[in-house]
């Protein structure tokens, strides 16, 4: 990760779990970093020493490399429905697309085989009456046990 990266840092001094920012500075020992939404928000992170045996890989406090920006396009395309094709696969960048996703109204995710649904607290077109009347008219719920409820 070099200057100018986006990165995830978890949040030691606010309400945020983690806050997106940029690294300004990498040296063996820190990062210097600036928050995205907040630029004048600038703070160190430091390095964490490699245990025993491990490889020497430059980790530092609470820090997580950020997915890159999905274009409009590959939004359009369907590009983030499934985010176990992301690159990186941490908790901030799940959070991340998933909330990303709910803030667009589409509140299901694929991460692999796993489904995952986030409650809209509203209503949405989702299951309109032709939808369902095309479900129990193909039996699609019938085979679940429902098609005449």
């Amino acid at each position: 990760m070099e200057a100018g990266a986006h990165v995830w840092c978890i949040d030691n001094d606010g309400d945020e779990a983690w806050l997106l920012a940029e690294v300004l500075k990498k040296s063996d020992d820190q990062l210097e970093l600036s928050e995205i939404d907040k630029p004048e928000n600038t703070f160190i992170r430091k390095r964490v020493p490699a245990k025993g045996d491990e490889p020497v890989e430059l980790k530092y406090e609470g820090i997580e490399l950020a997915n890159t920006k999905l274009s409009e396009q590959d939004i359009a395309e369907g590009r983030d429905n499934d985010i176990i094709t992301l690159p990186h696969l941490h908790e901030p960048a799940l959070l991340h697309a998933i909330g990303e996703r709910f803030h667009r109204g589409e509140i299901y995710t694929w991460t692999g085989p796993v489904l995952i649904a986030v409650n809209p607290f509203q209503r949405l077109p989702l299951y309109t009456r032709e939808i369902l009347e095309t479900y129990r008219r193909d039996g699609l719920l019938h085979s679940q046990g429902m098609g005449d409820a």
